[in-house]
Parts: structure tokens; sequence; C-alpha cells
């Protein structure tokens, strides 16, 4: 008699449902592969939902260099009202950012999984892997139903922790080097009844004015601020935010996403630190919100609609791999032979000791560097791939690579190696990266230097004042 509950079978199976896993199973799929993708929600987009912008499809040269995927998500979403599409930014680290409406997001990725061919397994987490010497078989998940052993011909790591890389008895690194401390949390939330334009006239810094949506009303959809004029007030009320800068945005009149909240010293693969963070991310947003409705004009009437679904954790392990990106592969522009995504966006880093948020800009000759192939490969395991936030990097490269733009990328080229390798019986680490490259150039991938083609004079929507 087995040991489950269940078993079941599938080509190709992702585990974890943020924008990596969403690109995985989407591009398996629409490769010739059938996959199983496994979210703990019941929902996916992963830290999408949190409320915040999608960063980047420019790069720092506000030219757009991504597409496949990511663009055509926007896109769909666009034709919802659900998103205005890239948004140039004045003063800020980065060029232009892409607001979302959540529930959209939530909704078109779910349908291009199902119109894809994909599975999708809601409610249900990984337990452990099922191992054959280095070959990874199969995932045991936990659902309602008791234990279910999924055994795969290959499987897809997008849990953003590297959870099964880890069980697997892959090597990772925690952590900038010297101490391990990693980046800090944030807890995200929305407020609604909020005079935005007003607020931002008091406080703003930087922001990104767009049509809205629903009305057409110019607005700003993406911003900054700094409560340094309050400072006195914000030391009276004893609340912390480490800096006085915080970020929004919003696609809808009178209601605004807030990133503020700041969360140090905490380790996300530990649930007594994620417990915390929950906690004391709640407390830090009321307090915050209190301190706004009593100071800032434009907040005196508004009130907290949602606080994100879980804590927003920007930093956990990160596996090694064959080849380990770098702070100055990223900032230098590098470009690879295997390159399989290309990333314009800083690197930012949270500090996890000053309360700072540290940005450098990436170089090179088109203001953006490549993703290898090596850099999806773990060492130790075979059968398994890496995408999201759990790839190869070094602290500081992490910090540019992490974001769902990204992660969506390099999901998109995992899944289609995934599904390269189930028709050739090969594996991943000797699938041929040309192959592959050419298989992600055919779902409109851009790999090559400079703009997307035929994207040379597309500009963001132009930046308006108040």
């Amino acid at each position: 008699m087995s040991q489950f509950d269940k078993e079941r079978e599938t080509e190709v199976l992702v585990i974890g449902g943020g924008t990596s896993g969403v690109g995985a199973a989407v591009a398996a799929a629409r490769a010739g592969a059938r996959p199983i993708i496994v979210e703990r929600y019941g929902f996916l987009g992963g830290v999408a939902n949190v409320g915040l912008c999608l960063h980047t499809f420019h790069s720092s040269r506000a030219e757009r260099i991504v597409a496949g995927l990511p663009w055509e998500l926007i896109e769909r979403m666009k034709a919802l009202g659900g998103s205005t599409g890239p948004v140039w930014i004045e003063n800020a680290h980065m060029k232009t950012t892409t607001p979302i409406d959540v529930e959209t997001m939530k909704f078109v990725v779910q349908e291009m999984i199902l119109e894809s061919g994909g599975e999708i397994l809601y409610h249900t987490s990984p337990l452990e892997v099922l191992m054959e010497g280095d070959d990874i078989r199969g995932v045991v998940v936990l659902s309602k139903g008791g234990r279910l052993l999924i055994r795969a011909k290959l499987v897809i790591d997008c849990t953003g922790d590297g959870d099964i890389t880890t069980w697997a008895g892959g090597a990772f690194e925690k952590g900038r080097a010297g101490d391990a401390k990693m980046q800090r949390m944030s807890l995200v939330f929305k407020m609604g009844n909020v005079d935005v334009p007003r607020m931002f006239r008091d406080i703003g810094k930087g922001a990104a004015w767009a049509p809205l949506p629903e009305s057409g009303e110019r607005y700003p959809v993406w911003w900054s601020a700094t409560l340094h004029k309050y400072a006195d007030e914000v030391a009276r009320e004893g609340l912390f935010l480490g800096t006085d800068e915080f970020w929004g945005n919003t696609v809808h009149a009178r209601e605004t996403n807030i990133n503020a909240s700041r969360l140090q010293g905490l380790d996300g693969t530990n649930a007594d630190d994620l417990t915390k963070a929950e906690i004391e991310g709640k407390r830090q947003v009321f307090k915050l919100a209190e301190v706004l409705r009593k100071y800032v004009p434009g907040f005196e009437h508004g009130h907290i609609q949602a606080t994100a679904p879980f804590i927003g954790v920007r930093e956990t392990r990160r596996m090694i791999g064959e080849y380990q990106l770098t702070a100055e592969d990223c900032v230098s522009g590098r470009k690879f032979a295997d390159g399989i995504a290309k990333v314009g966006y800083p690197i930012d880093i949270h500090d996890p000791t000053s309360g700072k948020t540290l940005f450098t800009p990436i170089g090179g000759e088109d203001g953006s560097y490549d993703i290898p192939y090596r850099c999806l490969l773990p060492v130790r395991v075979d059968q398994l791939l890496l995408a999201g936030r759990c790839i190869s990097t070094t602290h500081e490269a992490m910090a540019s690579s992490r974001t769902m733009v990204t992660g969506m990328m390099v999901g998109q080229a995992a899944g289609t190696a995934a599904a390269l390798c189930v028709k050739a019986g090969a594996r991943p680490r000797d699938l041929d990266p040309q192959r592959l490259r050419a298989e992600l150039r055919r779902q409109n991938v851009h790999l090559d230097v400079g703009p997307v083609p035929g994207t040379e004079a597309e500009r963001p929507l132009p930046a308006a004042t108040a």
C-alpha cells in the first residue's frame, strides 16, 4: 500500500504560483509539455498581490527591452482596464514602472495558464521531495485531501525561497557577505478615500502621472513621498519607518497602495520570524495610517481598505547554480552567450542595518544585462530548474534580478527549457542554450542588444505635473 493518500503524474511540475511560476507553467504548456502548477494560496501572482507595481519593462536608457509573456500579461490587463501600461517616472531610481490592479492580474494569469493547457492546484503546499540519486522524481504536497505524490519528469522551483532545491540537497547562500543579513521585509497596504493629488502636493517627491484606466483622469499612479517636513510629529508619535521616504501606486481614483513598513533582522524561511513580521507589519501599518490621517492633507478621511495577503519578503535563500550572477555583471551591463532574459532594473538594496534604500543603476551599451541560463541550473541536483528570486546570484545582484517582471521572464525560459528537455529526453544541464534561445525568440522574447525591435520610438506615457 502506498504511503501517500494519492499519486499523480505530469511532465513538468511547477512549485509556486508567483509571476515566475506563471511564466514557467504557461511557457511549458505552450511548448508542448503537460504542466501542473502548485500554489499554497487560492490565487496566482505571488508578490504581485501585495499591491506593488511591476518593475520594469525598460532599460536604464528608457528603452523597452522586455517582450514575451510579461508584455502579453500587460496587454491583456490593459484591455480589461486593469493597468495603465508602463509609465514614465520623474525623480526616481528607475525610468518606468507599470501600475496594475491586483484583482485583474489574478484573473488574467489564471486564464493564461488554463488557456495554454496547464493545470492549477490551489490550496496545496510542498512537503518533501522524491529523489533517485541526484535526480528529483517528484514532490510530495499536502492539501485537505492528505499527502499527494506528484511524479514529474522535470520540476521547476518557483518557491522564491528555493525550498524544493534545498530539500533536494542543493547548495545555497543567505544574505550579504560578512554577516549574512538579509534585506528588510515590508507589509504593503491600501488606503481608500484619499485625495492622492492633494497628498502629493504636500509631501510628494517623485511621481508618474498618467490617465486612469476607468476615467482618463490624469493622476499620480505611482509616487514617492517623504515625511521630512513632519519629522517632529513622526518622532512624537513613535512612528518607525527606517527612513522618512515611502512609496505608493494606484490605477483607481481616491485609493492608493502604500509601501512603507520596515521589518529588519528577520528570516523569511523561519516560521517564527514570519509570524513576527506579520504582527509587527500590521502594527506599523495602522500606526502610519493614523499619522497620515492626523497630519498629511489628503489623508484626513482615509481608511485602511486592505493589508497585503502576506508579508513581502525580499530575500532568503539564493541557490548556487552553474553560474552565479554578480553585481559587476549587472552594473556593467554584461551580455552572455546563454542569456535568457534582459534586465534594466537597478540594484535596489533595502539595507538590513541602516534602514536606507540604496540604488545602483545598470550601465553597459544598452542599459541592461543578461541573466544566463546557467543561473537556472542548481548544483548537486538534476531534473530541476530554478526561476524567480532564488536563482543563482550574489546578494547584490539578487537586489536587481528579484523583481516580478524579471521573474516572469526567467520563468518563461525555465518552462520552455523544461518542455524541450521532456521532448528530447534530455537533462536541463545538457540542453543546448542556443536551442533554448531560438525557441524563446520564436515566443517573441527579446534577447538582443538594444530595444525590442519596432519600439525604438516608443515611449511610456508622458509625465505631467499636478
